[in-house]
C-alpha cells in the first residue's frame, strides 16, 4: 500500500461525516458532494462501499464510492452506467444476454449517477504523495472487486483531466499479474456560465443573440404561469411528465417508475431542490428539476406535455435557471449531457468527461477494445465544440 497510507471500507457516507466528504470533494460539484452521495447509497439494487484513506495520524486524505450492480432493472438513464451497454453503443450492434451477462457484476467506481465522478481527494496532496493515495486506493478497488466477485471495474464520466492521474494509479495497482483499465471517450458537460463573474463571451453573446431574446418574450407572453417549489411538493406531478418525456425518446420508464425516481430523492437532496412548475390552467404541464450547490445550479430533469408554451424547454432549463444562479451569485447553470447543439447556441461550453474500464477476463477482443472506440454521445459532442481541447480547471481531484 505505501508509506503510512491505510485504507478502510465503510459502508456510508455518513460514517465518513458531511464536513470531511464535502472537505475532500470541494470543488468537485454538486454530483459529487455530500447529499447526493447519501441519496445514491439509498438503492438497494446496488451494494455500496466507500474506500477512504487515512494517513498515520487518522485524518482522512482521499474517499471514493463504490457501487456493485448485479444487473437489476434501473431507471433507462442510468443504463449509461452499465458498462455492457456501452460496449454496446460503441460497437453499435446489440449484444447478446451472454455478453451482458459477462460483465455483471460490475463494481461502479466514483458515480452509479449524475454523469460526473471522481476521487474525492485532498487539495493539499500533491505529486508523490497523491500519486501514493490514489495507488492505495486503487489497490483496495481492484481488493474489492475481488471479494465481491465482480467481473467488471470502471469509473465513469470524470472529467478528462483526471484520467492520466486515476489511469497511472491503477496501473500501478494492478501490477504484476493484473490488467490495468482502458480508457474511453464518453461526453461533456454542457456548463453555462452565469451572468456577473467570469461570464464567458459565448455566454454573453448568446443572450444579446435575436433569437434568444425572442424565445424568452414569446414564452413570457404565452405561459400561463411558472410557480416554484421543492421536489416534495410535486413529487406525483412531475413523475409523469418524465415518464412520458422517458417514453418519447426510447425509454421504458412508466409514470410509476419515475415518481419512485424523484420519491427517493426527497430524503438526502429535497433541501438543495429548486423546481420551476409551468401551468396551463390548473394543470401543470412542464417543469424542471434543478438542484443548488455552492459552484452552480444544477439542472437535473425536464419534461413537457403538448399544452407547454412554446420555447418552454429554453426557458425551463436555460434561461430561467441562469436568472436564478444571477440572483443568488452562483457562477454557472450544469446543464449535463446531450442535446448540444441546443446548449452551445444558447452560450454553453464543454468540460469533457471520459472513463476508464477494466472488462471481464476472457472477453472477445471486440468487446475489451469496444470502450476506446468513441461512443455517439462523445461524437456529438465533438460535433458541436470540435476536437477535445484540455479545458481550464481547478488541479486533479
Amino acid at each position: 500500500m505505501g508509506g503510512d497510507v491505510s485504507v478502510t471500507a465503510l459502508r456510508s457516507v455518513t460514517e465518513i461525516g458531511e464536513a470531511v466528504w464535502n472537505g475532500l470533494a470541494e470543488g468537485d460539484g454538486f454530483y459529487l458532494g455530500y447529499p447526493w452521495m447519501a441519496w445514491a447509497e439509498t438503492d438497494p439494487s446496488f451494494v455500496t462501499t466507500y474506500l477512504v484513506a487515512r494517513d498515520s495520524s487518522g485524518t482522512a486524505l482521499a474517499a471514493v464510492a463504490t457501487y456493485l450492480w448485479g444487473g437489476a432493472s434501473v431507471p433507462s438513464m442510468n443504463l449509461a452506467y452499465s458498462p455492457s451497454h456501452i460496449a454496446e453503443e460503441n460497437l453499435g450492434r446489440p449484444l447478446s444476454p451472454e455478453e451482458h451477462e459477462a460483465f455483471l457484476p460490475a463494481l461502479l467506481v466514483g458515480s452509479r449517477a449524475g454523469y460526473h465522478g471522481a476521487v474525492a481527494i485532498s487539495a493539499d496532496l500533491t505529486g508523490d504523495g497523491r500519486d501514493a493515495v490514489l495507488t492505495a486506493l486503487f489497490t483496495e478497488v481492484e481488493a474489492l472487486a475481488a471479494r465481491l466477485g465482480a467481473a467488471s471495474v470502471a469509473l465513469l464520466y470524470t472529467p478528462t483531466e483526471n484520467v492520466a492521474g486515476y489511469r497511472a494509479a491503477w496501473d500501478r495497482a494492478s501490477r504484476p499479474n493484473g490488467r490495468g483499465p482502458v480508457p474511453a471517450p464518453l461526453s461533456a458537460e454542457a456548463v453555462l456560465p452565469a451572468p456577473g463573474g467570469a461570464t464567458s463571451d459565448a455566454a454573453a453573446e448568446a443572450a444579446q443573440r435575436r433569437e434568444w431574446r425572442r424565445e424568452r418574450r414569446r414564452y413570457d407572453a404565452t405561459v400561463d404561469r411558472v410557480e416554484t417549489v421543492r421536489l416534495s411538493e410535486c413529487v406525483d406531478v412531475i413523475g409523469p411528465l418524465l415518464g412520458a418525456t422517458q417514453r418519447k425518446y426510447g425509454g421504458p420508464d412508466t409514470d410509476a417508475d419515475m415518481v419512485r425516481y424523484f420519491a427517493s430523492q426527497v430524503p438526502a437532496l429535497d433541501a438543495y431542490s429548486h423546481v420551476l412548475l409551468e401551468y396551463a390552467g390548473d394543470a401543470v404541464v412542464g417543469f424542471s428539476l434543478t438542484y443548488l450547490w455552492p459552484d452552480g445550479v444544477y439542472v437535473r430533469a425536464a419534461g413537457f406535455d403538448a399544452l407547454a408554451a412554446p420555447y418552454s424547454y429554453f426557458n425551463l432549463t436555460m434561461y430561467r435557471p441562469r436568472d436564478l444562479a444571477a440572483e443568488r451569485g452562483l457562477s454557472a447553470v450544469h446543464l449535463g449531457a446531450g442535446t448540444y447543439g441546443a446548449k452551445r447556441a444558447r452560450g454553453a461550453e464543454p468540460r469533457w468527461t471520459a472513463g476508464l474500464v477494466r472488462p471481464p477476463a476472457g472477453v472477445s477482443d471486440e468487446l475489451a477494445n469496444a470502450f476506446a472506440v468513441a461512443g455517439s454521445d462523445y461524437g456529438q459532442a465533438v460535433q458541436t465544440w470540435g476536437d477535445v481541447v484540455a479545458t481550464p480547471s481547478p488541479p486533479e481531484r
